[in-house]
C-alpha cells in the first residue's frame, strides 16, 4: 500500500467518523437543554421543596438529640442522610438551563437557599460531633462554625429555612 492510498483512506476514514458525528449531535441535540418557563419554575419549586424538606427532617433530629429522645450516631446519620438530599436539590439547580431572565433569576435564588440550608446541616451536625463528645468537643462557642447549642443549631436552621420558604413562594410553590 503506498503513502498516497494510506493517506487518502485516513482521510476518507476522518470524513465518516466527523459525519457520523455529525449525525448523532443532530439527532440528539448538541446545544444545552432548552426548557419552558414553566417546567423551569417547576424545577426550582421541586428542589427548594426537597431543601425545605431536608431542613425540617434536621430540625426535628436536632431537637430529639437536645431532648435525649435519640443518639448521637442516629442524629448525625440523619443530617448526613439530609446532607445527600440538598446535594440532589442543588444539583437539580446547577444543571437546570433557564429559558428566560426570570427562571434564571429563580435558579440563582433558589442555589442560594439550598446553600444555606447545607450550611445550617452542616453546622447543625458539628453541633451533633461536640454533644456526642467527638472530635469537636471543645469547638462548641470558641469556632463560629459551630453553634454553641442546640437553639442555636435550630435558629440557624429555621433562617435556612425562612429563605428556603420566600424562594419557594417566589418560584410559584406552596
Amino acid at each position: 500500500m503506498t503513502q498516497e492510498t494510506r493517506r487518502r483512506r485516513l482521510a476518507a476514514a476522518g470524513l465518516a467518523l466527523v459525519v457520523t458525528l455529525a449525525t448523532l449531535l443532530a439527532g440528539t441535540g448538541c446545544v444545552a437543554s432548552r426548557q419552558e418557563p414553566g417546567q423551569a419554575t417547576a424545577a426550582v419549586a421541586g428542589a427548594l421543596a426537597e431543601a425545605g424538606s431536608a431542613g425540617e427532617t434536621a430540625r426535628i433530629a436536632v431537637g430529639l438529640l437536645d431532648d435525649g429522645r435519640i443518639t448521637g450516631p442516629v442524629a448525625d446519620a440523619a443530617l448526613l442522610d439530609q446532607l445527600r438530599v440538598l446535594d440532589d436539590a442543588e444539583s437539580a439547580l446547577t444543571t437546570l438551563v433557564p429559558p428566560d431572565a426570570a427562571s434564571a433569576a429563580r435558579r440563582t435564588t433558589g442555589l442560594a437557599a439550598v446553600g444555606d440550608v447545607s450550611d445550617a446541616v452542616v453546622a447543625a451536625r458539628s453541633w451533633v460531633a461536640v454533644r456526642s463528645g467527638g472530635d469537636l468537643a471543645g469547638a462548641a462557642g470558641a469556632d463560629p462554625e459551630v453553634p454553641a447549642s442546640a437553639d442555636d443549631a435550630l435558629s440557624e436552621l429555621a433562617t435556612a429555612l425562612d429563605a428556603t420558604d420566600a424562594a419557594l413562594a417566589e418560584a410559584g410553590g406552596p
